[in-house]
């Protein structure tokens, strides 16, 4: 039976061109049939598969996928929008990213089918447009690859079941589609965003961060509280100013500008450019 499913697997390559598979369920799956699979289609020549595992188990890597889900950190966001200290995201993505291999990585994702079924939708877990735009900002900038699930993007208010039919108001909230679109088209723009070294300055009350490459600088910065306040960025000639715009630093609350981003050059730092994103939850 195992050879007939790794069959079927190695068809849809071969037929019809797939490029990779989310495997359902993985962690109830044992690690040797993973093993086995994984290693058939990477042998496949001339084809390069990407393996996602909908789960959380270690052993998922040392298998051959690439990624799996980023559980903890989906956890930790819904609690900071509950009111937790924002210090534990940058502690669960450290925590998620120690204990995999270097060049894997996690699924990061402010909803998926499960969650938006049984659980709630973006606009309930993180109060409203702003908020589910700011936490999208937070889990696709802050390490990871970045996952949108269908109908998330026009902010869909109630429960999406998949058993039932359950049709998506596609017109709803074009606002918000097109700040997904920015976030997206900036975050596939911009190698920082993806290869940058990530600095985190842990708090309270502001999730704040950045992504550094040679030539560019992205600083993250948002209020997870009502009180807002400063941070000042160690070892760096500027600091953040949260809650208020500041001469050469516009500041927007909960969104993009038109251009999808601000780059400001600052000759306290050579040739280095930053690209400032500052959302309000």
């Amino acid at each position: 039976m195992r050879k007939a499913m790794i069959s079927a697997m190695r068809y849809w390559v071969f037929d019809a061109n797939i490029d990779g598979y989310r495997c359902d369920a993985a962690d109830m799956v044992p690690f040797d049939f993973w093993k086995q699979a994984n290693d058939s289609l990477n042998n496949i020549p001339g084809r390069k598969i990407i393996m996602l595992a909908e789960g959380a188990r270690s052993d998922h890597f040392s298998a051959g996928f690439q990624m799996n889900y980023s559980w903890d950190f989906y956890g930790k966001l819904k609690s900071v929008f509950s009111g937790q200290p924002a210090s534990g995201l940058s502690a669960t993505h450290a925590s998620e990213y120690s204990s995999i291999p270097a060049g894997k990585h996690k699924l990061r994702f402010t909803t998926n089918h499960d969650e938006s079924a049984w659980d709630a939708t973006p606009m309930t877990l993180f109060n409203g447009k702003q908020g589910a735009l700011a936490a999208s900002v937070i889990a696709t900038f802050m390490g990871g690859v970045p996952m949108i699930y269908g109908s998330q993007e026009v902010g869909r208010l109630e429960t999406l079941p998949f058993f039932t039919n359950s049709p998506v108001n596609w017109t709803q909230n074009p606002d918000m589609l097109i700040e997904y679109q920015k976030i997206m088209t900036f975050y596939s723009g911009s190698e920082t965003t993806k290869k940058g070294t990530l600095v985190s300055y842990p708090n309270n009350d502001i999730c704040a961060f950045i992504r550094r490459s040679e030539t560019e600088e992205l600083v993250c910065d948002g209020e997870c509280e009502k009180q807002r306040g400063y941070l000042y960025l160690t070892g760096s000639h500027w600091n953040a100013c949260m809650g208020k715009c500041v001469d050469r630093l516009h500041c927007w609350g909960g969104r993009f500008n038109s251009s999808g981003s601000l780059r400001i050059f600052n000759p306290d730092q050579g040739s280095m450019m930053h690209i400032w994103l500052h959302f309000w939850i």
